[in-house]
């Protein structure tokens, strides 16, 4: 009898560990994956918050800092990447503001 009981408790301490081994590899995966999304977005975020900042300036009339935080995003896309899409965009945000700037006003 004493060797049923010991068979039963193996199988009972295998059956729980299996599934929490899986658990502890899903969570650790998790993490890896949110600690990766976290650590690539934080560096568009920077350039990001110089756009934003330079469209509620030029939204306001305030055309001269706009430009300054255009100016700023551009120095950091083109750190990151002289080519990259945020450098295009960056030049975009310049042009319109030219263009608003040399507009008549009446």
């Amino acid at each position: 009898m004493a060797k049923r009981r010991k068979g039963r408790r193996r199988a009972t301490r295998n059956r729980l560990s299996i599934p929490n081994g899986k658990a502890l590899v899903s969570i650790a995966l998790l993490f890896f994956v949110l600690f990766i999304a976290l650590f690539v977005t934080s560096d568009d975020r920077s350039w990001q918050e110089y756009i934003d900042a330079g469209q509620r300036a030029q939204e306001r009339g305030n055309y001269a800092w706009a430009e300054k935080m255009y100016r700023e995003a551009l120095q950091y896309a083109e750190e990151q990447d002289a080519n990259g899409p945020m450098v295009r965009t960056t030049w975009r945000h310049l042009r319109r503001l030219e263009q608003i700037r040399s507009q008549p006003t009446p």
